[in-house]
């Protein structure tokens, strides 16, 4: 098993002082295969190399004055070349309201987990505040600062190096992705890290179907209608947002109606969902909130306007390349939002934003092809590890002549039209070609795979 000998060796539970894992999962590569098999991926586009090990990471991170600890998922993936460092893929999830229908729980986002580091990316889904393991806190939802402190906070313990996992991780391979709320999220911690963790370099970035520009366009296109497909939302924003900033009202029936300004509070325990929160919420938005809402909480310099104009991502240049993924038909993240992060980031000098339409999708239709597509499109700009490794190989006598080698070698069981691939003592790609000569002149001096096919060779260069 890659990278994971030291996980096998501690406790159930171990860790830094400051960061702790805990196993939660795992799946084999044929467990994978049947997984990907079930989601409906054809096996001719999503191809998995490893089996994987899920871990809940419980981290600190910075919240208003103080240090709390939060948790995110961690996905490892466990038969690759050993000493190869992965690309690592930050994932940031989408809206949930129950404490535990998290990945670090592995709800339907955590269990995609194993899917995204099947295909040899290590995987970080963060949790966010008020979630997973933090039950001190109400979720501040579509806080641009704390989801970006979860991303980024949650990479810091995992390069920390007094942690468990040096060296298995590649800094200069960040990729990151989101759906929904993720999609937020994603954009938020894309910018902090760009703007201040110069060790991580951002390789690509695909936000999917995120409400980047909630004072411009989420918001005016949510009272657009006389409904709104998910009122709970309304009530998490006002909530989160209070919570955070404390100026946005006195009471909350100055922004609903009652009973519900006196109910809702209630339902926003971490144990109630969604769907229930709905529920309890009229079909007309008329018929809880305040008469005229939206012109009042848009005002110039109304505390709400204020915090939506902090919590927009879409007015800064990022500078890795960005695919904003969106669906036409999406009934609840107004696909409008990435055509304006798109014109906004390109205006600011971004080098390289594009809005892609997925399709007269809705939201939930739209989910997969934005989540996999990202995924697949990280897997074709990614170094990632391969499964075969010196001590896998074949050290048979007369494959290679001559062995060990200084300037050029044959390999006496390929023809002109047979294509090749070297790997190097960390497992990484370091050459490839066709037909029996190989050049090696360029090459340091060690003991190297060559593979054709199903067969895989030692060669030794010495110079």
């Amino acid at each position: 098993m890659k990278h994971l000998a030291s996980f096998a060796l501690a406790a159930v539970m171990a860790g830094t002082a400051s960061a702790q894992y805990l196993e939660i999962g795992n799946r084999s590569l044929s467990e994978v295969e049947n997984l990907a098999a079930a989601y409906g991926l054809p096996s001719a586009l999503f191809n998995p190399v490893s089996g994987v090990q899920a871990y809940r990471l419980t981290y600190p991170m910075p919240f208003g004055e103080d240090t709390i600890s939060v948790s995110g998922a961690v996905f490892v993936p466990t038969d690759l070349a050993a000493g190869c460092a992965n690309p690592v893929h930050l994932y940031a999830h989408g809206t949930v309201f129950e404490r535990e229908n998290t990945p670090s729980f592995l709800n339907y986002e955590g269990e995609l987990g194993f899917l995204m580091a099947g295909l040899g990316f290590t995987v970080l889904m963060p949790d966010y505040v008020g979630l997973g393991t933090d039950d001190l806190h109400l979720h501040p939802y579509v806080h641009a600062a704390s989801e970006a402190d979860a991303g980024v906070f949650m990479l810091d313990a995992l390069f920390d190096e007094s942690g468990m996992s040096v060296g298995q991780h590649d800094a200069s391979q960040i990729f990151l992705s989101g759906y929904s709320q993720g999609g937020h999220a994603a954009a938020a911690i894309h910018r902090k890290l760009e703007a201040e963790r110069p060790q991580y370099t951002v390789v690509a970035a695909a936000p999917g179907s995120g409400p980047y520009d909630i004072s411009g366009t989420q918001f005016p296109w949510t009272f657009a209608d006389a409904s709104y497909s998910n009122p709970a939302y309304l009530a998490y924003v006002a909530l989160g947002w209070q919570s955070v900033y404390g100026n946005l009202y006195g009471d909350l029936n100055e922004y609903f109606l009652e009973p519900y300004a006196s109910e809702l509070p209630g339902l926003f325990d971490g144990m109630t969902s969604g769907a229930e929160i709905n529920a309890a919420l009229p079909v007309l938005t008329e018929d809880f909130a305040q008469p005229n809402l939206l012109n009042t909480l848009l005002e110039p310099g109304n505390p709400f306007l204020e915090a939506a104009q902090d919590n927009d991502v879409h007015d800064w240049a990022p500078q890795a390349p960005t695919r904003l993924y969106y669906c036409t038909e999406d009934e609840q993240v107004y696909y409008e939002n990435a055509l304006a992060a798109e014109a906004a980031m390109q205006a600011a000098g971004a080098p390289d934003v594009t809005a892609i339409n997925l399709g007269a999708y809705d939201h939930s239709g739209c989910a997969g092809q934005a989540i996999f597509g990202a995924a697949l499109w990280f897997s074709q700009l990614a170094t990632v590890c391969e499964l075969w490794n010196v001590a896998d190989a074949d050290a048979a006598a007369g494959q290679f002549a001559p062995n060990p080698a200084g300037d050029a070698v044959r390999w006496t069981r390929l023809g002109s039209a047979d294509a090749w691939q070297a790997y190097g003592p960390s497992g990484r790609k370091v050459a490839e070609g066709q037909g029996p000569i190989i050049h090696v002149t360029d090459w340091p001096a060690g003991v190297y795979v060559v593979r054709s096919g199903a067969a895989a060779q030692r060669l030794v260069v010495s110079h």
